[in-house]
């Protein structure tokens, strides 16, 4: 049969938003595969029949790793080294299921230090290579989160050939910089990311978080067609909760996708499918609602005007934008915490390239989404 899996990546660039190869292998190939912290805390905190983790040696050979980069540097702990090398790990395993790039979050701690998230990108960027030498730097995405100290550093990373993904987007003042800076993905959230940590919580502008999906898709082609040629940044729509919100999506640029939503995609037959499918797209098709606006924020970017694009930046729908970006940040943090913890628990237990011991998990985040 013809899966809406199938439907979809007819019209959209599929990746598939976990760090669980299994999933990967099972639905994939896939072009890209994107993550975060809670992404990987969660693949981390999986265990297998008999209650221990599924990635125990993975966790200990990172912290052993990590103890002798720390000494080589002086930009991390040992714990923020570790974590990187575990996210990059994990990424590693789902690299022969995917064709594009794999995407890693920085940490999301130094969002407001554009200093600090270029030394933290750098260091992942090139821990693939000391860990996977074959693997091409091409095919490495650093997801940096969208504020205007982390779209400083999209752009001095873009121009040295690291390729990086604007997340937690939630407005086009964020994905007209986002261009600007050179970026080659943008991920506006369709949904506020405290609904995969809030049971029960529905976000009341997930409508118009589609319809930004659209509009920044058509922003993008008609400034390729006023400059005269294409754009190089592209759509990554992210943060979906139901398949209904994936294929009003379909023809996105990309879209990724969580695990749970590729089985229903899978699972569910095109022919019998009652839903909407490319709504988003056909909706912005050859028109631009936000023209003046999109203009005016084009004027600020290119004067350079921090103060005037912040402004605007925060009063965007009265500050809901700006608060979800805020609200991300403070998740985000919070999950960098306790995967730092977990290196700190793994250290105290002692490892060593001989002596793995069980490690814990802390309890608070286990099964995080």
């Amino acid at each position: 049969m013809t899966s809406l899996l199938d439907e979809l990546r007819g019209l959209s660039s599929v990746a598939c938003d976990t760090l669980n190869a299994d999933v990967a292998s099972k639905f994939g190939p896939f072009v890209d595969c994107t993550s975060n912290q809670a992404i990987a805390y969660s693949e981390l905190s999986r265990v297998n029949g008999d209650g221990k983790l599924v990635y125990e040696r993975l966790i200990y050979e990172s912290i052993e790793v990590a103890h002798w980069m720390f000494g080589k540097q002086s930009d991390a702990t040992l714990e923020e080294l570790a974590v990187e090398l575990m996210m990059v790990n994990l990424a590693l395993l789902i690299a022969p299921h995917t064709t594009g790039c794999l995407h890693i979050q920085t940490n999301p701690k130094l969002a407001y230090s554009t200093s600090k998230t270029i030394k933290n990108a750098e260091r992942i960027h090139s821990n693939f290579s000391h860990l996977s030498p074959s693997t091409s730097p091409t095919r490495i995405c650093m997801k940096i989160p969208a504020t205007y100290e982390g779209l400083a550093a999209c752009r001095f990373l873009e121009q040295r050939g690291i390729t990086t993904l604007a997340t937690t987007l939630f407005s086009l003042e964020q994905a007209v910089l986002a261009a600007d800076s050179g970026c080659r993905y943008v991920a506006p959230y369709v949904n506020e990311l405290k609904v995969h940590f809030e049971p029960g919580y529905v976000d009341p502008t997930r409508a118009d978080s589609l319809l930004l999906c659209g509009l920044i898709q058509e922003y993008f082609s008609r400034l390729g067609a006023q400059r005269g040629r294409p754009v190089k940044t592209e759509v990554m729509a992210a943060s979906f909760t139901n398949v209904e919100e994936v294929m009003q999506l379909a023809g996105i640029r990309n879209v990724t996708v969580s695990p749970g939503l590729l089985e229903q995609l899978a699972g569910t037959r095109a022919e019998g499918w009652t839903g909407a499918t490319v709504g988003m797209v056909e909706r912005f098709a050859g028109g631009l609602e936000d023209e003046g606006r999109a203009r005016g924020l084009e004027r600020l970017v290119m004067e350079g005007d921090e103060a005037g694009w912040r402004m605007a930046f925060t009063r965007c729908e009265e500050g809901r934008a700006e608060g979800k970006l805020i609200q991300a940040l403070n998740i985000f943090a919070d999950v960098q915490e306790r995967l730092e913890e977990v290196v700190r628990r793994g250290v105290k237990q002692g490892a060593s390239p001989h002596h793995h011991p069980s490690v814990q998990m802390p309890n608070e985040l286990m099964g995080c989404s």
